[in-house]
């Protein structure tokens, strides 16, 4: 089963910000290989989106939220998404370091 992914506004500037900040740290070529890995990883859940790990937020509309780790070298980073029947949509996108539940109080 496939579905389509859709990533929703915060999770896209998670993404800027941490491609500007790869660059900053390491380089074009580095946030390249993160952008690469990150929708890599958004395929890969949209081909099997249950295998994310539920996740424990108190607020009820994250109910059902899943997270899983960005493939590859980027494993610190984690997606937040929620399974719909006909789409995934893809939340955010942190660093796993982060207090995650500042992100999701609104």
């Amino acid at each position: 089963m496939s579905v389509r992914y859709l990533l929703q506004p915060k999770a896209d500037e998670d993404i800027d910000e941490i491609s500007d900040y790869l660059v900053e740290q390491g380089g074009l070529e580095l946030a390249l290989r993160f952008h690469s890995s990150a929708f890599e990883s958004f395929s890969l859940i949209a081909t099997h989106p249950e295998m994310g790990w539920l996740c424990a937020f108190s607020n009820k509309q994250l109910e059902e939220t899943r997270k899983f780790q960005v493939t590859g070298p980027f494993d610190k980073y984690l997606i937040f998404y929620k399974f719909y029947n006909d789409r995934i949509e893809i939340l955010r996108v942190l660093h796993g370091s982060q207090d995650l539940d500042l992100f999701f109080e609104d």
